[in-house]
């Protein structure tokens, strides 16, 4: 498929555009003597394009490691990663995960990056703000899209439907953090300030499913391979059934037995509003799974299927597409058919120009950069989220005398093989095309410790590193990855989740659609469970299935879970050179701590900037100036 990323083409446009006139601050703010005008960007289509582009690089961002600022996959925040603290805490500053992980974050150093603080050069003011910045675009670009001369009314429906699409994904990427936000429909001044009050939890659902209705009755089914990357009526579709979904959890919509563990984080009036729905209202379950339905029935209508091949295992020691197993190909193989929208921000070049994108590789793993990245470990509590094979329960023993063999035999869900890099693994390095096995262990009986065991705190033996979405096919090259917005597998397990809540059991439907992505990983069914089991049974699909896709950390908030599951000590295996009998490199292991991760019940919700919160438009502007309880 020819590759448009519409990211790359028009942006370097954009930016000779910026350049020229000076606006770099606002790109639709007349600059002082300029020329360049609304009337102007919105004068022809080649000219609109560069105004849609800026709001698909503002508004569909990515959750690859990106940037000079630092910014880590978002799963730091969870049971799913850990980088060493402190020695590689400037690794993740930019997210702000040392004190969030410890329980220390702050007003003004939430976990919430837009899409990531410095972007295009410019210093933010706190993330919060940033989301509005892309609203503003998105606003503009709807509201101005008719101005253009030379493009007829299918175009620019076209363009509105985009528009009106990313003006909803941003209200959603701030409701998922805040609960109810302000509410943007149209273009605030250019002056930063938003001075708009909070919403309730129902206003801001209400509107983003409003938008995606309007969105895809405006935008066609499919695009032309030139058109890879723009969002298409099955995007709107899914934005909808991933909105609705929250909404039903427990955290929005909480049944009364579970009020009680979330009081500290509600205000106990009326204000609750803007965090929560008043009732518990079963219905909003059946909202979810209608609407997830409906990405399931227009999917064929897209091109869009379930990426599967009938070959669950990836080949040990391939380094070529041919040997991928089927789940590690959905996200190495280019523009492939389970993708309904993906992110094309990283493939405008890993460079080390003003961006710095170079950076993300080597904060995306150690094997990505060999000698040079962070490693990116999995703690044995994620690891053991994992099945074995044949389905069951596994429980990792304390220690053992050969790490590579011992994790082959352990005989794990296919999906472990394809996300986590061990030592002891054969793998190809995207750096200078290395091939090898992994040296990760420390040193031990007459051995030197492995290249790989070395870090900015010395050698550490941490054997587990996630690979998902790192370089080793393609002779290297990381231009094949475009993050995954939204694929087709999530609206499986959210149909199957939402039918299981609705009906207080799983049916037939519910079964199939989780089996159906349990059968492409390679994993026997699940059959003859009851509510609380089926329920146990999709949320660890869930998190097996969509691992290191940006997910986790919303599921364990919306299923109140993140107070138990994020109080916890994460630990890791580490191993040590050892002689074997015959004279050769043993890898033996053990059980070693990370950290003690610490999760307040207030997390639930961000806190709001304090210099959003002291301009008192967020509440009510008396009494209560809308920060989050708790902050």
């Amino acid at each position: 498929m020819k590759r448009s990323n519409l990211n790359i083409s028009l942006l370097a446009g954009l930016l000779f555009l910026l350049m020229a006139t000076g606006c770099t601050k606002d790109f639709l703010q007349k600059p002082k003597g300029g020329a360049v005008t609304v009337d102007t960007i919105f004068h022809t289509k080649d000219q609109a394009r560069f105004a849609v582009a800026r709001m698909y690089s503002w508004c569909v961002r990515s959750y690859l490691p990106q940037g000079s600022t630092d910014v880590p996959r978002p799963e730091i925040l969870t049971d799913a990663l850990y980088i060493i603290t402190p020695g590689y805490d400037w690794t993740n500053a930019g997210i702000n995960a040392p004190s969030f992980k410890k329980g220390n974050m702050g007003a003004n150093s939430n976990v919430d990056y837009g899409w990531g603080a410095g972007r295009d050069g410019e210093v933010t003011g706190g993330a919060f703000g940033w989301h509005y910045k892309g609203i503003r675009q998105a606003n503009l670009v709807f509201k101005n899209i008719d101005m253009v001369v030379d493009a007829d009314q299918g175009w620019k429906d076209d363009v509105k439907g985009q528009a009106i699409f990313c003006r909803a994904l941003q209200h959603y990427e701030l409701f998922r953090h805040y609960g109810g936000i302000p509410i943007l429909s149209t273009a605030l001044a250019g002056d930063g300030n938003i001075n708009i009050p909070r919403r309730s939890v129902q206003s801001v659902v209400d509107s983003v499913v409003k938008w995606c209705d309007q969105a895809a009755g405006l935008l066609p089914a499919t695009r032309v391979s030139s058109e890879y990357g723009m969002i298409t009526r099955l995007a709107a579709l899914a934005l909808k059934s991933r909105m609705l979904l929250y909404a039903a959890s427990p955290l929005y919509n909480t049944p009364d037995n579970m009020k009680s563990v979330i009081s500290a984080a509600r205000y106990g009036d009326q204000r609750d509003t803007v965090l929560c729905y008043p009732t518990y209202d079963k219905e909003r379950w059946k909202k979810a799974y209608e609407a997830a339905w409906d990405v399931i029935q227009n999917s064929n209508a897209a091109g869009v299927a379930i990426y599967n091949t009938n070959k669950p295992d990836t080949d040990i020691g391939t380094d070529n597409y041919a040997g991928l197993g089927d789940y590690e190909a959905v996200w190495n193989v280019y523009a492939n058919k389970e993708l309904i929208l993906v992110s094309t921000r990283n493939q405008d070049g890993w460079d080390w120009g003003a961006n710095l994108t170079a950076w993300g590789k080597y904060l995306s793993s150690k094997v990505g950069a060999w000698e040079w990245g962070a490693k990116n470990n999995m703690p044995i509590e994620f690891m053991q989220l994992y099945e074995k094979r044949d389905g069951t329960k596994f429980t990792l023993p304390a220690s053992g005398n050969d790490l590579p063999v011992d994790i082959r035999n352990f005989n794990l869900d296919p999906r472990f093989y394809q996300t986590v890099a061990y030592d002891g693994m054969f793998f190809r390095s995207a750096s200078g095309g290395k091939y090898g096995t992994i040296p990760f262990y420390k040193a031990g009986d007459g051995f030197t410790e492995g290249a790989l065991s070395k870090s900015d705190v010395g050698p550490d033996g941490y054997a587990l590193d996630v690979y998902k979405f790192v370089a080793r096919v393609d002779n290297g090259s990381w231009d094949h990855f475009a993050w995954p917005v939204f694929r087709l597998a999530e609206f499986y397990l959210s149909y199957a989740e939402a039918l299981n809540e609705y009906n207080n059991g799983p049916n037939a439907d519910a079964y199939k659609y989780l089996n159906e992505i349990r059968k492409r990983a390679g994993m026997p069914d699940k059959s003859g469970l009851d509510y609380q089991g089926f329920q146990a049974a999709v949320q660890n699909e869930r998190t097996i299935e969509l691992a290191y896709e940006g997910h986790r950390y919303n599921d364990l908030l919306r299923w109140m879970k993140a107070h138990i599951v994020l109080n916890t000590e994460l630990r890791g295996i580490a191993t040590t050179a050892k002689k074997g009998a015959d004279g050769s490199l043993k890898r033996s292991w053990g059980i070693v701590p990370f950290m003690t991760q610490v999760f307040p019940v207030k997390y639930y919700y961000l806190p709001f900037i304090s210099s959003e919160v002291s301009k008192k438009y967020l509440g009510d502007g008396v009494s209560w100036n809308g920060q989050n309880p708790g902050w």
